[in-house]
């Protein structure tokens, strides 16, 4: 709004009669009217806006919340019937469970051990024992035996094929050893091992969620009779303790259950009960939270009672100056604080962590006693990133610092210096002793898992510490042994403190070095890949070969990767140099075609969320067939990245190329391994290999990695053959593929390609993989 100049010049009443009207003054007041009225209106309208926006934000609450209760008990009968059958796996999965209740039925064995106690201790209220060809011979109904041809009157009919499909699932999960027996090894990706169903179904008229599981034993070594299995049928009923049961875990009042296809009214929800054949049962129904109509029932006369009082508050004005320096100062305060702390944590930053370390240096001077500083790394938080995202990685930075408070005294200080790293100020404790307690203290601390988003994490930090008495040093000196320190207790496998001692600095000035050597030598192209036969048992034919790096160095000759590798995999150029590996290894493979290609791959590089994305393009860029691609990971991987490795291995079989498992068995070896990761090979370790001819027990471990092999279908290597007796020996015990000094050492390209010339002359028509596959038959 525009008013004319002259409204706008102020009075002078001075220069007229008092007894007056001034001029202008009348319509300075209907301007002050005019401006009044249209204030009003303004908020008039800013109310309205502000009711609609209301009565519109309740609704769309309601249905948010409707929507929200509606997935929690989608949610609810999915986790029921997975306790449920968890309680029937508990009683349909054994191995005397298998022998008395399949192979030598004992009805009584069936009712103590079975049905009385899912009766009894679960509430199941119909419990069924059906033979393989699906015929009912025990019965339970509420703990008391029963005729069994309630399972005809009431469940045949509507269920027997999914006792069919449970059966075929229990028979696709049968295998048969060389011994020709017959086991049950299952490899379900959920929480229960047993083949089953789970539907609703409505049973005499009433509502019921009936378990249908294959009667297995739970040991391997169980020979299992040929044919279908007998199963276990439970019938649950929905009734008002069930029901009961979902609406208190999830809060949902009034749940219960409407038969058929009777519709609910306005001031209800419902959600359909399907049974396995998609037939409507009937409505799971709730009278739904609505929390926004509730906020608008009480906001409804306060806005009202607002319209009233927003005309008052033009008064306000008056003190918008001093309310406005008010906030000045305190927006002033504000950001000091911010300028010295973190924003996510809420700990001080560098600058003030920096300032009290030079007050606590003066102090210990004058003082004559000493502090220490920690600095705190996080151990693979990015692998916390890349799996949970980096909400998750947030919330776990604010966890750790306040778990790290937990650790100090009031006197001492935590600070973030930046992503996932701390430091620590202890003043409080005056000798090295007091330091490596707060640091063993804090190792305890960490040993506890933390819970993140519904997860568990486990997660350990490393440490870095330095003791000072004040005299000669600086917080950056300080701060840069700490550093030091820190890095040193990464290189000794994290998860622990190093104390500074003079000597790492020579340590990590030759690491650093090396770095900068090894860039040269990337840019230079000094490095080079040797390759190491894989040859069948017989050792005549090469079916693969190893690519192993070079470092031909310019003043030290050619290195092996234990000179240089450690410091390749704690720096940046891991993922530069391992694509450079595999690069080179696809061109050279293209001269050897239908040869396996196997390349070592890092912690590092799994734990890179890209890894998988770079291969893919390294592969169409060389024009490279992925099944020819084999990538050896250490147990290191699985152990301590388990859930980027899994991501990866199932990123990196889409692709098409095969995973194996080097060094099996030197380290924390389990079978869960094996099967979790589905490795298609695994290479038995040198060290074995050595003993085999001069070691009983060493022969017998290498003979059970072979049979194991065998048993999971597995391709198995053994590396580090040296002499004739290790070859007859790993010959005799059925291993498929070996590799070694005795065959060959690690060679240029040229000379595979000679070698292979060689044996092509022995068989033109045979293609190395179908020798390989020919020697394994």
């Amino acid at each position: 709004m525009t008013f004319p100049m002259e409204e706008m010049n102020p009075i002078s009443v001075e220069a007229r009669d008092p007894s007056a009207v001034p001029d202008g003054l009348g319509s300075r007041r209907g301007l002050s009217v005019r401006i009044t009225t249209s204030v009003a209106a303004l908020m008039l309208i800013a109310v309205s806006i502000a009711i609609a926006g209301l009565v519109w934000a309740a609704r769309k609450a309601d249905n948010s919340a409707m929507r929200y209760e509606l997935s929690l008990l989608r949610n609810g009968l999915d986790a029921e019937q997975q306790r449920i059958a968890k309680e029937v796996e508990h009683y349909a999965v054994g191995d005397a469970i298998y022998h008395f209740a399949h192979s030598r039925y004992r009805a009584n064995w069936v009712h103590t051990h079975i049905a009385s106690r899912l009766a009894e201790s679960y509430s199941h209220d119909l419990v069924m024992v059906l033979t393989p060809l699906r015929r009912p011979i025990y019965a339970n109904k509420n703990g008391s035996v029963w005729v069994p041809s309630i399972y005809d009157e009431l469940l045949a009919e509507n269920i027997d094929y999914l006792v069919r499909e449970t059966q075929f699932a229990f028979a696709e999960h049968v295998y048969r050893r060389p011994s020709n027996k017959l086991v049950f090894m299952p490899d379900f990706t959920g929480n229960i091992d047993a083949a089953y169903r789970s539907t609703f179904q409505l049973v005499g008229g009433v509502p019921a969620l009936v378990t249908i599981m294959a009667i297995a034993p739970l040991s391997a070594n169980v020979a299992l009779l040929e044919g279908l299995p007998s199963t276990l049928v439970t019938v649950r009923y929905v009734d008002d303790a069930f029901l009961q049961r979902i609406s208190t875990v999830n809060r949902l009042m009034d749940l219960h259950f409407v038969a058929g296809a009777e519709r609910t009214g306005n001031s209800e929800s419902a959600l359909p009960l399907y049974d396995s054949k998609s037939k409507l049962l009937g409505h799971l129904v709730w009278t739904p939270s609505k929390h926004g109509s509730a906020m608008m029932d009480e906001a409804g006369p306060m806005m009202v009672l607002a319209l009233s009082v927003i005309l008052l508050l033009a008064v306000g004005v008056l003190r918008h100056a001093h309310t406005s320096t008010v906030r000045l100062a305190e927006s002033e305060a504000f950001a000091k604080h911010q300028a010295l702390h973190d924003d996510l944590s809420g700990l001080p930053n560098r600058v003030l962590f920096s300032r009290r370390l030079e007050e606590a240096l003066l102090q210990a001077r004058r003082t004559e006693t000493c502090l220490g500083v920690v600095y705190v790394d996080l151990d693979h938080f990015k692998e916390v990133n890349d799996t949970l995202g980096h909400y998750a990685g947030d919330e776990l930075i604010k966890a750790v610092a306040r778990r790290l408070q937990s650790c100090i005294s009031p006197a001492d200080t935590v600070s973030r210096i930046s992503g996932d790293e701390f430091a620590l100020l202890a003043v409080s404790r005056h000798d090295v002793a007091g330091v490596t307690d707060v640091c063993r203290k804090l190792e305890a601390a960490f040993s506890e898992p933390f819970t993140i988003a519904d997860q568990t994490l486990h997660t350990s930090c490393s440490m870095g510490v330095v003791i000072s008495s004040g005299e000669g040093h600086t917080p950056v000196e300080l701060l840069r042994r700490a550093d030091i320190a820190l890095y040193r207790a990464k290189a000794d496998g994290r998860g622990r403190y190093v104390q500074y001692e003079s000597s790492m600095d020579d340590k990590l000035r030759l690491s650093r070095q090396i770095e900068r050597e090894l860039r040269t030598a990337l840019v230079e192209d000094q490095f080079e890949l040797l390759y190491q036969p894989q040859v069948t048992s017989d050792g005549a034919t090469t079916v693969g070969v190893e690519a192993l790096i070079r470092w031909n160095h310019p003043e030290k000759g050619m290195l092996s990767p234990g000179h240089f590798m450690p410091v390749v995999e704690r720096s940046d150029l891991m993922w530069q140099i391992g694509a450079w590996v595999i690069r080179t290894a696809c061109r050279a493979g293209h001269a050897w075609p239908g040869l396996l290609i196997s390349v070592n791959v890092s912690p590092a590089q799994i734990r890179h969320a890209d890894f998988a994305e770079l291969l893919r393009t390294i592969l169409e860029e060389e024009n490279f067939d992925p099944r020819r691609l084999e990538l050896e990971v250490t147990e290191t991987v699985v152990m301590d990245h388990t859930h980027a490795a899994m991501r990866v291995f199932r990123e990196l079989r889409e692709i098409g190329v095969r995973i194996a498992l080097d060094d099996f068995g030197t380290g924390y070896s389990s079978l869960s391994y094996l099967r979790r990761f589905s490795f298609e090979k695994f290479k038995i370790d040198r060290s074995f290999i050595t003993s085999v001819e001069t070691e009983p027990e060493a022969a017998a471990i290498v003979h059970t990695l072979i049979g194991l092999g065998d048993a999971l279908g597995m391709h198995v290597t053994a590396e580090g053959i040296e002499t004739q007796g290790q070859h007859r020996f790993l010959q005799a015990a059925g291993c498929e593929t070996l590799q070694g000094f005795l065959f060959s050492r690690p060679v240029r390209e040229e000379i595979i390609s000679a070698r292979l010339r060689d044996e092509a002359e022995t068989d033109s028509n045979v293609t190395p993989l179908e020798r390989a596959e020919s020697s394994v038959a």
